[in-house]
């Protein structure tokens, strides 16, 4: 999460990537940020690590730093490798063969309650992801195109967050007294929800992959937001007010990802 007091408070996730073999040398990239007020290191879900510092950081220290951070590094890095070979088999898959939406069903809940078949016809029109009766998607068009047939996907996932979210998020701004202005819905690849300084909430269609009450955890979250455009003490109380047992579901969201098969970020 985002510690800043900036014009937007962020909820972020970590994008999907090929998986990469553990081993005990690796790699980083180095990215100077205006923001950054101190060095922190960051493991993406390939092993890739990225060491983000302040516009005026001597880089020349950092090869003792990432010395003395290696077992760290190291441990966490297979960890993530690890998680992610654990995670379900339509995670590989390019051209999916059905969504498997958990945003209704409970964190215990093994299965998701809204399971989507998808079909793929070729057709020389624009390609088109049509709805059909009992939870099926027909992709009509060039389906040998997958960017395009997993485009007008995440299109229609864009609709349906819209149609399904964004009236869940406006109950809970009635229910817990934090009004916002307006709602958005985007496919942001490092964020699962935003909220402006001018009370403007976007959410990523991404939520629907996730369970019930980790997506309540994130309205929550936005929504108080509204009163405090920061991660302070303050703004964790309110949070901790409006959803007692919030800290269950920040920690897994910190996996969230997990949840996302791979072909909704290619």
């Amino acid at each position: 999460m985002d510690n800043s007091t900036a014009a937007m408070a962020q909820l972020e996730l970590f994008p999907p990537a090929e998986p990469a073999p553990s081993s005990t040398h690796f790699d980083y990239t180095v990215r100077k940020s205006q923001r950054a007020k101190h060095v922190s290191i960051k493991i993406s879900v390939d092993g890739s690590v990225e060491v983000v510092v302040p516009p005026r950081y001597n880089c020349k220290k950092l090869p003792g730093l990432i010395a003395k951070r290696r077992d760290w590094i190291l441990k966490n890095r297979a960890r993530l490798l690890s998680e992610q070979q654990d995670t379900a088999t339509d995670w590989q898959t390019s051209q999916p063969a059905k969504l498997e939406l958990r945003w209704q069903a409970p964190l215990a809940q093994a299965n998701p309650n809204e399971l989507w078949q998808v079909t793929y016809e070729a057709d020389p029109g624009p390609t088109l992801c049509i709805p059909l009766p009992g939870q099926c998607l027909k992709v009509r068009g060039n389906i040998d195109h997958e960017s395009t047939c997993n485009q007008v996907l995440c299109e229609w996932l864009g609709h349906k967050a819209h149609r399904e979210l964004v009236p869940w998020l406006r109950q809970l701004s009635f229910d817990l007294e934090l009004p916002f202005k307006r709602p958005s819905v985007r496919g942001q690849k490092t964020r699962w929800a935003s909220c402006s300084s001018n009370k403007n909430i976007s959410l990523n269609y991404k939520l629907l992959f996730l369970p019930q009450e980790v997506v309540h955890y994130v309205l929550v979250h936005e929504l108080c937001h509204t009163i405090h455009m920061n991660h302070s003490e303050a703004f964790w109380q309110l949070v901790g007010e409006k959803m007692p047992d919030f800290d269950v579901y920040r920690k897994i969201l910190k996996n969230g990802w997990k949840y996302v098969p791979r072909w909704v970020e290619s």
